[in-house]
């Protein structure tokens, strides 16, 4: 261990703090956040389960136009989405009808086919950030 480094651990070990050195704050200034979601489990209440090997973020931002709608799909990977603009009502299988509008995110059900319809006057956008597995699709349609 560097010497000068020997010093600080001392400090820290102690539990002395080090207001002194830098910020109180993790944030620095002029920087803050609003916690958007925090879970553990789909908007279905089922676990999340994240793949194995290879992981792969992607992010899109999708746009459903006025009375659009996506094609009947399911997620093999865990799928975040924040709705940027307008509505939007989500129906899938088994489950009860969800609707989310600007400023709410959701975890997308997994493995179980859905649908999203716009409900919004006029267009809906969504960022969609997909944790997938390298070589693997994050997106299944059809029956």
């Amino acid at each position: 261990m560097n010497a000068r480094c020997i010093p600080l651990v001392a400090l820290l070990m102690a539990g002395i703090p080090l207001t002194g050195l830098g910020q109180d704050s993790p944030l620095p200034a002029g920087f803050s956040t609003q916690p958007l979601l925090k879970t553990g489990v789909t908007r279905d209440n089922e676990p999340i389960r994240y793949p194995m090997a290879n992981p792969e973020m992607i992010s899109v931002i999708g746009t459903l136009e006025k009375d659009g709608r996506t094609p009947l799909h399911m997620h093999p990977v865990p799928v975040y989405v924040y709705v940027l603009e307008g509505e939007i009502e989500l129906r899938t299988e088994g489950s009860s009808v969800h609707r989310y509008k600007a400023g709410e995110a959701f975890i997308e059900s997994q493995n179980r086919r859905h649908q999203a319809f716009n409900v919004a006057g006029g267009p809906s956008r969504l960022l969609v950030v997909f944790v997938g597995e390298t070589g693997k699709p994050t997106t299944v349609t059809g029956p």
